[in-house]
């Protein structure tokens, strides 16, 4: 049923509401799918849970060949904490990956080489030809209206290929988004990596090679990289991925705290959000992606990290509803530039592009005044990303 068609309902206790993209559903009490999921963080034995993923992981490790698994990772705190329990606690082996984004922040870049350090990993990143991700980025945005997919669709099918290449069976990501918002599945499901939920929630229902045709920037050749292995070669090595998030109580700002204290993981603030954890890594994500997302769904990322902070009860309700009125017109016009001026576009081209896929704009909420207390609990030791002057594409993050 088309959006327009759902009837409206809004949880009762978080702030979301049916027209989620990720397909909540209610219970009688008007309580979400992914408030109920996650009770179960409450509610499980973890002690329990963690020693099946013991169970799980245990055939992999030693295996031959110098990796017991592949990891992706990105350059945020979060990360630290799931190379910390493979390698630490679980006592694998793990090839860490990263798909570049091509508009790392210097926290982002500093995160993935303290990574590789901290844990003595080897680590194994893509990054496509700036000219073709130019190309991609200008073909997503006039025909899908977004930026965000040729980073998803490189971060979700690279740490795959590599584990077909390698020959290395075993992928452990840490949480599936779908879950964790939306309470796609429970945690005792133990639900696993599928190139079908990769078409349908992080490619927006479209496969590489559709961005393809007469009309279009992009060659067969130029999405090679992005398509998934074939089933022939998932069953050659015999490949599955699973989330760590099904065997432990996932919390990324509790554990982004701790490994920000722990190990000097870089947190900094960012635009439209009071999370200094989540996206650091990635200049467009918080400033024009989240644009678009406010456009498309009514709503920006900083709602995302309201709703996980109120299932915590770590904030409550009303206080939530002011803090997302008073980031609701933030100002991120200095990165909007920088991504305008490094695609080669003009800021009313993408205004337009933004009505094209989405409408008018709605009127913004009116700016709430909201409590300080709540959002300056949040860790800072690196430079607001307002601040950047350039996407780094690659570089080193540590002084040696």
């Amino acid at each position: 049923m088309p959006k327009s068609e759902r009837p409206f309902v809004q949880c009762r206790a978080c702030l979301y509401d049916s027209h989620h993209p990720f397909g909540l559903t209610f219970d009688d009490s008007g309580l979400c799918s992914g408030c109920t999921t996650h009770a179960e963080k409450t509610s499980l034995d973890w002690g329990a849970r963690f020693a099946r993923l013991e169970r799980v992981v245990s055939p992999y490790r030693g295996r031959k060949g110098n990796y017991d698994c592949v990891m992706p990772v990105r350059g945020t705190a979060e990360y630290f904490y799931a190379v910390d329990v493979v390698k630490n606690r679980l006592g694998l082996n793990p090839l860490l990956v990263s798909f570049n984004s091509h508009f790392n922040s210097q926290a982002g870049i500093h995160n993935l080489d303290l990574l590789r350090e901290t844990f003595d990993c080897d680590i194994l990143q893509k990054t496509i030809s700036p000219p073709l991700y130019k190309k991609l980025i200008s073909e997503t945005l006039s025909r899908l209206g977004s930026v965000h997919w040729p980073w998803l669709a490189g971060h979700t099918v690279w740490p795959v290929r590599v584990a077909v290449q390698n020959d290395i069976p075993l992928i452990i990501w840490s949480d599936h988004q779908p879950t964790e918002q939306a309470g796609m599945f429970s945690y005792q499901d133990e639900n696993e990596m599928t190139r079908r939920s990769r078409h349908e929630h992080d490619l927006m229902q479209w496969e590489p090679q559709e961005l393809t045709s007469g009309e279009s920037l992009l060659s067969a050749q130029d999405v090679l990289t992005l398509q998934y292995p074939s089933d022939s070669q998932l069953a050659k090595t015999d490949v599955r991925g699973i989330y760590l998030a099904n065997y432990l109580p996932w919390d990324t700002r509790r554990y982004s705290e701790e490994m920000v204290s722990k190990f000097g993981a870089s947190a900094a603030q960012c635009p439209g959000t009071f999370d200094t954890y989540d996206h650091v890594d990635n200049l467009v994500y918080m400033s024009v992606h989240d644009a678009i997302k406010r456009r498309k769904l009514g709503y920006g990322r900083v709602r995302d990290h309201l709703c996980r902070e109120i299932r915590f009860g770590r904030i409550g309700k009303t206080e939530a509803i002011a803090l997302e009125a008073a980031y609701a017109q933030v100002d991120t016009a200095h990165v909007n530039e920088m991504f305008f001026s490094w695609l080669g576009i003009h800021a009313q081209g993408f205004e337009w592009l933004l009505k094209h896929h989405f409408g008018e704009a709605l009127p913004a909420p009116r700016p709430a005044h909201a409590s300080t207390t709540f959002t300056s609990s949040y860790l800072r030791n690196a430079a607001p990303l307002e601040e950047a002057q350039e996407f780094i594409l690659i570089g080193k993050g540590l002084v040696l």
